[in-house]
């Protein structure tokens, strides 16, 4: 199953550390450390996969692993310096290695080094139910010379509350955004690899968990318990295993505590609304399936079953019915081929005598009696040649070789089918008898539900009984209501009646308001447009000339008019919309700004609570009214029918009539 696990560290001088030598290890490479003239290398079974992934605006050289982190160590002058941060994260055995690669470099291009990170990354695969990746992280900002300042604004993202939490911290907020982040693109990536399965980075305490979580073991504990040597942490994970296995059974103990408490709940209502044979019905049915309380659910379950054992029935069926007529039509062709070969023999006799016959006055007619016969027998050997021919082809799938053996196979065959076939038609009867049990089971139980619902409505007092079970399960919903209400179905239409008054209340206000808002963007409108005139005019006059040219050109002239004319119509419009000047319109604009954010959203929550209550009290109001009608319906077909049969007793008691 894939696992989460991702842990952070620095990677600093205080603690004897060199960033030259943590990427020598992690990459299994060979790598030179200037700062200590040592060479630094560590050979591995299975050669990690590494790359280096760097921003664009970084130099080529930092893709060379051997120059980066002597450029990191060479830029780093305290002797308690932090070098690099290093992640150590376990990637799900759930993805390919392809996939994991695309992971990992997916994740670490776009959360570290699009923010101006470098990234060295070493993939392990020496275990291959462990595989992992180490991102060792550059500290600081990229410049032209290569490293520049520390950037302290990344260290929110990796503080960690059990071993980052001091530093320049500037962000707590977003302290667990690279855990949280990884479990993304992991789920994303097991997702899209059509998995089921799904990592979190969050502990077993906040997901609600009791077990305990296991510790991880490191590659040194890892291979010592591989060979057989226990270790702390190793004893640490036993001890957490044992007491996990308990709290599961615990919790399992409560669930089935739980479901038996409210099974049991469930039937005391029940049987507080079902008569007593509705109650051997249903104990019966839950008797039949193996269960002390019972639900529709398990009944229609169990309907499904008795439906598979229904349908493997034809099959079985139609096997044995093809295999019988294989049979019989193999018997046939032997009866005929038996009857063929004493055909044969009586010929073949006939023309023997027809030999020894010595009259010389029939040896023509002999002769021809002979090829009559002969020419019979080829024709019933052909015929022979062919049932045999048929049996052939029917060894191999009923599987026999002789006469002798196919008889013996047929009759065990009889005795097979026979056997088979009363136990289908036995179990066939079973299914009716349980089918049958099962009707009468889900029936009683829908009559419950219906008393049940029937109880909490006054007009259902009486009329309970015509309700039917789907229109008890649109009242059930909306059972809370009924309860604080006790709705009748005056009561309920004079719900609906309100509800629609102050929908209507609530729509009205909001068409004042759009109605106001149309109005602001009209008169705004219409400003600019003054404004753009008045700017021509304005820019009209102050042309040199330009007066002038209206009294020598007639077009010129008209155009101006035209401007100034349509200028004294928009400020007439604006008188006429109210308009009083630009600080009075900014106003209003901001006031139906300040009713969109506000008094808006109200309107439309205020809308939809009541459209909902109307839909729930509609739906209570038809529920009622249908069984209602149903009760009145059948009261007048019981009226009729106890009409027609007072008229038919008063017919008979009268007699015929002798007066005419």
């Amino acid at each position: 199953m894939a696992i989460y696990h991702l842990s952070m560290q620095i990677i600093s001088r205080s603690k004897g550390q060199s960033a030259v030598a943590a990427a020598a290890y992690r990459s299994g490479e060979k790598l030179h450390d200037e700062r200590t003239d040592e060479q630094k290398f560590y050979a591995r079974d299975v050669q990690p996969e590494t790359m280096i992934l760097t921003p664009s605006d970084a130099p080529e050289w930092m893709k060379d692993r051997n120059r980066l982190w002597n450029e990191v160590e060479k830029v780093e002058k305290r002797k308690d310096s932090q070098l690099a941060r290093e992640l150590n994260i376990a990637l799900p055995i759930e993805l390919n290695q392809d996939q994991q690669k695309e992971l990992i470099q997916s994740f670490a291009q776009n959360e570290f080094v699009q923010k101006g990170m470098v990234a060295d990354i070493s993939i392990h695969r020496d275990n291959a139910n462990n595989p992992h990746t180490h991102i060792m992280l550059t500290m600081r900002n990229l410049d032209q010379d290569g490293f520049g300042k520390k950037n302290r604004d990344w260290n929110a993202d990796f503080a960690n509350a059990k071993e980052n939490n001091r530093g320049y911290v500037k962000n707590s907020e977003s302290c667990l955004s690279i855990r949280e982040q990884w479990a993304n693109y992991a789920n994303q990536a097991l997702e899209q690899a059509k998995s089921d399965e799904r990592v979190t980075h969050l502990s077993h305490e906040k997901r609600g968990l009791e077990i305990l979580p296991m510790v991880h073991l490191g590659h040194v504990a890892h291979d010592m318990e591989k060979k057989g040597k226990k270790t702390d942490r190793g004893q640490i994970n036993r001890d957490r295993q044992d007491y996990n296995k308990a709290v599961v059974d615990l919790q399992a103990y409560r669930r089935q505590k739980e479901d038996h408490l409210k099974k049991m709940k469930e039937k005391e209502k029940q049987f507080s609304f079902s008569t007593d044979i509705e109650k051997t019905y249903i104990q019966k049915a839950a008797s039949l399936i193996g269960q002390k309380v019972i639900t529709l659910e398990d009944i229609t379950a169990r309907h499904e079953e008795l439906r598979k054992m229904s349908d493997r029935h034809d099959p079985i069926e139609r096997y044995f019915h093809a295999q019988q007529q294989q049979f019989l039509n193999v018997s046939n062709y032997y009866d005929r081929v038996r009857d063929l070969e004493r055909e044969i023999q009586q010929n073949e006799e006939k023309v023997e005598e027809l030999k020894k016959s010595l009259n010389p006055f029939k040896l023509k007619e002999n002769n021809m009696m002979k090829r009559r016969h002969l020419d019979k027998i080829s024709d019933l050997e052909s015929n022979k040649e062919s049932y045999e021919s048929s049996i052939q082809k029917q060894k191999e799938s009923l599987r026999f070789s002789t006469k002798e053996e196919f008889y013996e196979r047929y009759q065990e065959f009889s005795q097979k089918k026979e056997d088979r076939l009363n136990q289908i038609t036995y179990e066939k009867k079973q299914i009716q008898v349980e089918t049958k049990v099962l009707l009468q089971a889900e029936e009683a139980i829908k009559q419950a539900k219906i008393r049940e619902v029937s109880s909490h409505y006054p007009d259902l007092k009486t009329a309970g009984r015509h309700l039917n079970y789907n229109n008890a399960l649109k009242l059930e919903k909306h059972y809370e209501i009924a309860k604080q209400h006790k709705f009748s179905l005056s009561t309920i239409k004079q719900e609906i009646n309100d509800n629609k008054k102050e929908i209507y209340k609530f729509k009205q206000n909001q068409k004042i308001i759009d109605t106001e808002k149309k109005h602001i963007s009209d008169m705004s409108r219409e400003v600019k447009e003054l404004v753009n005139l008045e700017n021509k005019i304005n820019e009209l006059d102050s042309k040199p000339g330009e007066k002038a040219k209206r009294l020598v050109s007639k077009k010129t002239r008209q155009n101006y008019e035209e401007l100034q004319h349509e200028a004294a119509h928009r400020r007439e419009n604006l008188k006429e919309m109210g308009y009083r000047g630009p600080d009075d319109l900014q106003q209003q604009e901001k006031r139906i700004s300040t009713m969109e954010k506000t008094v808006i959203p109200f309107l439309e929550k205020e809308i939809t609570i009541y459209n909902n209550n109307l839909e729930a009290l509609n739906t209570v109001f038809n529920a009622i009214e249908q069984t209602i009608h149903t009760q009145e319906q059948s009261q007048q077909r019981h009226q009729l029918r106890r009409f027609r049969s007072s008229s038919i007793n008063r017919n008979k008691n009268q007699g015929p009539d002798f007066s005419r």
